[in-house]
């Protein structure tokens, strides 16, 4: 972004704004790390999203309040990822994928944001019917004025779009999504302690926050049927392979494996 600002000799000249120079990325708990299509395999949406936007290789495993609490898809559903503030001390794994590039500015902040709703088949869109695209702050180096920028950009992009933040829990835990869309959880910890370092470098996280399932809520027994029924995707064993865990899964693999 540029804009005209005055010399001293009442001439003109272009300056560029003062760069943010943030360092961000995606926090990833399910498929998005490793499915290469979105729609049907072959149109190769999320590959190249990877691709062209994060930098993969350098993905750091970290630990996350998460479980299985979504039906998803359709012939059969399948038990999905959700953030879940119930898991606070029952954290899984999930990772945090770095952009290639730094953030400079409220305009590409807003390209990574589209680009990952894209990504999860919500069209550009920051709220839809299933989820709310959101953000984690490390507010240890974040500057107060780009925070309130951030949080701007998030409510102006809602396109009058409304969600209920009791939408995104199950019974008496706290909401893992505030009302200004920041992802309500703790700022991230690292899996391996030599990778904290690395974690605390990100100035912000951008993640997909998913509604879970309720009245009632998913146990382990329905997540171990639906693992049973998805033969094609495999959700539940591509996030093993992958490194995406929970602390529910052992339980739910003896059931499995009755």
């Amino acid at each position: 972004m540029f804009i005209l600002a005055g010399n001293p000799n009442n001439k003109f000249k272009i300056m560029k704004n003062k760069n943010w120079n943030l360092k961000g990325g995606i926090l990833i708990i399910g498929s998005l790390l490793w499915q290469d299509y979105l729609f049907t395999k072959g149109d190769n949406i999320r590959i190249k999203w990877r691709n062209l936007h994060l930098d993969y290789n350098n993905r750091i495993p970290v630990k996350l309040p998460i479980r299985y609490g979504r039906m998803s898809g359709s012939n059969p559903k399948i038990a999905t990822m959700v953030f879940s503030n119930r898991m606070k001390n029952k954290k899984g794994v999930g990772f945090i994928v770095p952009f290639k590039n730094r953030i400079n500015n409220q305009e590409e902040l807003l390209d990574e944001a589209k680009a990952l709703s894209n990504a999860e088949g919500m069209n550009g869109n920051f709220v839809c019917n299933w989820g709310v695209l959101s953000y984690l702050l490390n507010k240890n180096i974040i500057q107060d004025n780009i925070k309130k920028e951030i949080i701007k950009l998030f409510r102006n992009n809602r396109r009058n779009m409304i969600f209920n933040i009791k939408d995104f829990k199950v019974d008496r835990e706290r909401s893992c999504l505030t009302k200004s869309q920041k992802l309500d959880i703790d700022w991230i910890e690292a899996s391996h302690p030599n990778d904290q370092k690395k974690a605390d470098k990100f100035h912000f996280l951008l993640a997909t926050v998913t509604k879970p399932k309720k009245n009632p809520p998913l146990t382990i027994k329905d997540i171990a049927t639906t693992i049973k029924s998805d033969v094609n995707r495999k959700y539940f064993i591509n996030n093993l392979i992958n490194g995406i865990k929970t602390y529910e899964d052992f339980e739910i693999s003896k059931l499995i494996n009755e």
